[in-house]
């Protein structure tokens, strides 16, 4: 008995010691994930310096400051101080319960930024992320060009007063085959006069307005969110960018991730990676040139190694590259592969510096190189 005992008590104390360890082990890697998301991981930044006059010189950021500059990352709060030390360019916001709310984490997230955060959203006209506060019209139910000068100026307005400073809209599709509700109503120039009066109603209220997604067709075949998608471009497709980027009023452009052939050929690989997309497009327009996001399945399936895609879409030459990868050691990992392949001289440093330039000269700043 006293054995049989003995041996209950000494199970007992095993099963306690294998709970209290399970215990221990699952709040290490709880404060391990906190870590990460907090960004104490992360090497300390170096100092941004600004002169008098809201001028800054090019040549005092390090490299790694430069090509965060390039990278817009989902603003959740939780890496809030991760994307601080790391000095990004900026944060895409999602929906959220008020205006207050808004107001409150965006006022956080910017507080003691040298270089402020560009702050972005998809107010299209479609889903919208304000629907909790913020009666938005759909842009297919918008029928002349007052009308969508009025929708530039309302949203133009609404996200001003948030504290948001880029729109990725309007979407100058042709046709909605997919959502059903992103694309305005009619033929290349109808839909090419309406973005034009939204874009003008937009900038007029000081956001940036983003037309989208250069080359086309990346609403009718396949969703690009989930599934690789192989297009063929007409001269209908690019009639929209042509006629906005003579106009010379658009302030941005995003490339999508369509594998594009016809009359421009990505050359086998998503647009938003092909230099043959985009060095032609920087010829014609000096805004800023932006990628879609990379952590969409029509992008990156198309790679079977992440630091081969991340070294594509910057040597594909956009401005500003979005990744909305909430792991902050991940983003960082990026900056480092990226900062390799310049001093490889895979890519051009002088690239990088031309987009920088744009990015803080549309923050506001007079950069001097």
């Amino acid at each position: 008995m006293k054995k049989s005992k003995k041996i209950k008590t000494y199970k007992k104390s095993i099963h306690e010691k294998i709970f209290f360890g399970l215990i221990i082990i699952i709040l290490l890697l709880s404060s391990l994930n906190m870590a990460k998301a907090k960004g104490w991981l992360l090497p300390e930044p170096g100092k941004i310096v600004i002169k008098e006059s809201h001028i800054i010189e090019l040549g005092s950021l390090t490299l790694e400051q430069k090509i965060a500059q390039m990278v817009i990352v989902a603003g959740e709060s939780i890496n809030r101080d991760a994307w601080k030390k790391l000095q990004l360019g900026g944060i895409h916001m999602f929906a959220k319960e008020s205006p207050v709310v808004y107001k409150d984490v965006l006022k956080e997230f910017q507080s003691g930024m040298v270089i402020p955060f560009f702050v972005t959203m998809d107010l299209e006209g479609c889903i919208n992320p304000l629907a909790n506060f913020y009666n938005s019209s759909t842009v297919y139910s918008i029928n002349n060009v007052g009308q969508a000068f009025q929708k530039g100026s309302e949203d133009g307005r609404m996200l001003k007063s948030l504290g948001f400073s880029i729109n990725f809209a309007p979407v100058v599709d042709l046709g909605d085959q997919i959502w059903k509700c992103r694309a305005f109503n009619g033929d290349e120039k109808v839909i090419s006069e309406f973005a034009e009066a939204y874009i003008l109603g937009l900038q007029s209220q000081g956001i940036i307005a983003t037309i989208k997604h250069y080359p086309g067709k990346a609403l009718v075949i396949k969703d690009p969110h989930k599934e690789l998608v192989e297009v063929i471009i007409e001269e209908k497709d690019l009639y929209p960018y042509q006629f906005l980027v003579e106009k010379k009023e658009v302030k941005g452009l995003m490339v999508t991730h369509v594998i594009a052939s016809g009359l421009v050929d990505s050359e086998g690989k998503p647009a938003d990676a092909s230099e043959n997309i985009i060095n032609p497009l920087k010829e014609e327009f000096n805004g800023l040139i932006i990628s879609d996001e990379i952590n969409m399945l029509g992008f990156k399936n198309f790679y079977k190694d992440n630091d081969k895609m991340y070294v594509d879409v910057f040597k594909g030459g956009s401005d500003i590259i979005l990744n909305f990868n909430n792991d902050p050691n991940e983003i960082y990992h990026m900056i480092l592969v990226i900062k390799k392949a310049v001093e490889n001289g895979e890519i051009s440093e002088e690239n990088i510096d031309h987009s920088v330039k744009k990015i803080l000269e549309a923050k506001g700043f007079k950069v001097e190189e």
